[in-house]
Order: structure tokens, then sequence, then C-alpha cells
């Protein structure tokens, strides 16, 4: 049994005549009797008889149309749930972001995508690097953002977007004058630092070891979003990502070049298949840099 051949049976079932039925189908009138005679072969049963020059279901007949007619608004109810998917009009599309990303940049992006698109639900988790790197590799989320260098186990991963640290101040700090801020401004200065193995960390370590400059290191925190939050409370200058800067920026903080540069990469990853990766892309089409 085919789909074809249920077709031809509900279109001569809706018309009542074989005739009508090939025309409705835009076939022949053979073609039609043949597609019914083999439904009647695998389905085992008698779908018509035969009244004087046409055809009447029979009990049997009417019963199965039934069960068609069923499966047809189930067919139909299909047909229009891969469409609005396709258009991008429902579905579910499941984010996982480190914080830089997470807390601030991309709460705007869902948000102007889901004015654009209103019908399709949006979760949003905001993990660490780690945790995000390995639910976006088994698939669990349907895009992933997390920060550069790339592992062995990151191809599926593609590159999102480069950008250069930030030094952050609080608005009322005596280096908050300056266009651009170089390690030598901020020795002996507090610093607001993330935790050791972070990538942020890292360079800006090894960039103050460089220049010979010590920072006074006295607090330690692990995502950019609370990095911000010490600053405009006063606690201390940093770098962080501009991503997670442009939030506080006129709320007791203000962000100032810092050279030499900290060089940050970020990866997205689309996990999902079908309607989900779909879906996940024009997020990413649609995410505008920080100025």
């Amino acid at each position: 049994m085919n789909l074809r051949q249920i077709e031809v049976f509900q279109a001569v079932m809706r018309t009542g005549s074989i005739t009508a039925g090939a025309e409705l189908l835009n076939l022949s009138q053979p073609a039609v009797s043949r597609q019914i005679e083999r439904l009647e072969q695998v389905s085992k049963l008698k779908l018509f008889s035969r009244v004087g020059r046409g055809i009447q279901p029979t009990p049997e007949g009417m019963a199965f149309y039934e069960e068609v007619k069923r499966a047809f608004v189930g067919l139909e109810n299909l047909r229009h749930i891969a469409d609005t998917i396709s258009n991008f009009n429902t579905g579910h599309l499941r984010i996982t972001s480190i914080s830089a990303l997470g807390f601030g940049f991309l709460p705007r992006v869902i948000t102007r995508f889901s004015k654009q698109h209103p019908n399709v639900d949006v979760s949003l988790q905001v993990r660490s690097a780690g945790a995000v790197r390995g639910v976006t590799a088994t698939q669990e989320f349907d895009l992933g953002f997390l920060p550069g260098p790339l592992n062995d186990g990151d191809q599926h991963l593609e590159h999102f977007t480069n950008v250069d640290a930030m030094c952050i101040l609080p608005s009322d700090h005596p280096l908050a004058d300056k266009s651009e801020i170089v390690p030598g401004d901020l020795s002996g200065v507090p610093f607001i630092g993330f935790v050791k193995d972070d990538v942020t960390r890292r360079q800006v370590d090894q960039i103050f070891a460089d220049a010979g400059v010590k920072p006074k290191l006295h607090i330690e925190t692990q995502y950019a979003a609370t990095v911000c939050n010490f600053v405009a409370n006063g606690a201390g200058v940093s770098v962080v990502s501009p991503f997670a800067a442009l939030d506080f920026a006129g709320h007791g903080l203000v962000m100032r070049n810092f050279r030499p540069a900290v060089k940050l990469q970020y990866f997205a990853g689309v996990q999902g298949t079908g309607a989900e990766a779909k879906l996940g892309a024009p997020l990413v089409l649609e995410a505008v840099m920080p100025p």
C-alpha cells in the first residue's frame, strides 16, 4: 500500500466516480482504475461495487475512507508545520553561551529575533566555557557560543567574531580621562581579575609580566558581568570583553582602549538539524557587534 493509491482512493470517494476522480488528479481513467484495483489487492478489501455504469462504496470502503480522512488530516497538519518551520514561524531554539555574550549581548539579539519570529520559543542558558563546549558537542543545544582558542574536538564550531578586550574603570577613576590605558598605568592599581584558567586572564597576566608591571590583584571572579559590577561599584579596574562591558557603560563604568591588545575570539556551534539549525542561522546573522 502506498500514498498514491490512498490519494486516488480519496479522490474517487470525494467525487463519487472514477471519471471525476481522474479529472481531479489529472490522471487517465484507466490509471485511476488500476490504482484502485491494486489498493484492493494489498488491503484485501472490496472497496467499491459496480452499480450500473458507476460505482458505489462498500461498507468496508466507507469504513476505510473514515480512517483515510483522519490520516490526511494528520498529513495536512504535518505540511503546515513544515511550512511554518521553514519560514521561521514556529519552533524551539535552545541556546547556551558563556557569560560574556550571554548576560547582555544575546538577550538583546534574542529580543529582536523574537519580535521578528514571535512563535519561536527560545531558551538561553549561561554556563562556563567548559560546560558550553561539552553540551554543544553532544548536541544538547541547537546553538552554543564560546571563546577560542579551539580544542582538537571543536571541528563543529564556526568562527563568530574577533574583538579587542577593553580596560574598564569606575566613572570617577583618575585614569578615566585617558583615551588609552597601558600596563604601566595600572601599576599598583586595585585590579579585578578572572580566575586563573580563564582565556582573558592568561593573556592579561602575560602582558603585565612582559611589561614588568604588577597590578594589585585583590579580587578574582568567574564571570565578566561580575567583574563589571565590581568595577562599577568602585572596587578596582579590569580588562574584559566589550560584549560584557557595553551593558555597564554609563552606569558607573567607562571603557577605554587597552594596549597592547588582548585579542579575544568567539566561536558558534550550530548543532541542531532541520528546523533548529535553520532557526539558529538568522540568530547569528542578525547579531550586531557592540560599538
